[in-house]
This record gives C-alpha cells, structure tokens and sequence, in this order.
C-alpha cells in the first residue's frame, strides 16, 4: 500500500514528464518544419535562409537533453542487466538504487555547469538568428533539473527496473 504523499509524488511526477514529452513533440515538429521549410527554399527558390539551421540546432539540443532526462524516469537508458539479473534480489535492488544515485549526481553536475555556462556567455549572440547563446546551453540547467527530480521520484517511489525484460 503506497502513501498519499508518494501517490502525490507519483502523479507530479507523471504529470511533469507528461509535459516535458509535449515539449519534446512540439521541438521534433518544429524541427521538422524548419528543414523541411529549408530544403525548400534551397533546392526549390534557390534563396536559403540565413537562420533555419540555427533553429533546428536549437531545438535538436533541447529535445536531446530533455529526452535525457525523460529516459532516467522511464528507465529507457542503456544498462547492463546480465550481471545484475545473476545477482540475488536484495544485491540487484542495491545495484538498482546505487544506479539512480549516480544519475541523480550526474544531473547535478549538468544542472550546475549548465547554470555557470548559461551565465558565462549570456552577453552572446548566436551569428544568425541573433538569440541569445545562453539558449544553448540552457537546456543543460533544465535537463539536469528534470533528471534529478526523476532520479529522485524513482528512488522515493521505489520504482525501479524489475528485470532486463521489463
């Protein structure tokens, strides 16, 4: 039987993943549009624009770095599951949390550089499209954000990989 604050936590925590997945569809759509819009006016016009790929680049950072962090709550990332599926129970729910620790302090470490590196060059712009450069490397500071939060739903609601067939 789960308690109520792990059944908040667990409904937060859906919730949040749920709307950093439609960001995530919304950046893969306009990445889509802006090459598709790109290859047009090369190919078709012969007059390309000047800051399409600089969006798309964009928006390609962000849907990678947010997916990242989508993943940890998902368990979708690459593990080795041989070893730890040879290892009785209470070993493997070891190996598992020990797992989720070391993501939480990796995200950490993102979350904070990608504060200092947003910071460090807030003054730039990006040559095309004129946009900040810190937009680049904000979505390190949101990613890493989101990949703690999950990292710590998963440890704080128990939710962990059962077996490598799950």
């Amino acid at each position: 039987m789960t308690s109520s604050w792990q059944q908040y936590l667990h409904k937060q925590c859906e919730a949040i993943n749920k709307y950093a997945s439609l960001f995530c569809y919304i950046l893969l759509v306009i990445i889509t549009a802006v090459t598709v819009m790109q290859i047009g006016l090369r190919f078709i016009f012969n007059n390309p624009t000047s800051w399409s790929e600089e969006i798309a680049l964009l928006c390609l950072v962000w849907f990678g770095l947010i997916a990242i962090a989508i993943g940890i709550r998902r368990h979708e990332h690459i593990a080795i599951m041989f070893v730890r599926d040879l290892c009785p129970l209470q070993i493997a729910r070891a190996l598992d949390y020990s797992a989720q620790v070391l993501m939480a302090i990796f995200m950490t470490v993102v979350l904070f550089n990608g504060f200092s590196l947003s910071s460090l060059i807030s003054e730039q712009l990006l040559p095309a499209s004129q946009l900040p450069k810190s937009w680049l490397y904000l979505p390190l500071f949101f990613s890493g954000l989101l990949g703690l939060f999950n990292a710590g739903c998963n440890i704080l609601l128990k939710d962990l990989k059962e077996s490598a067939d799950d």
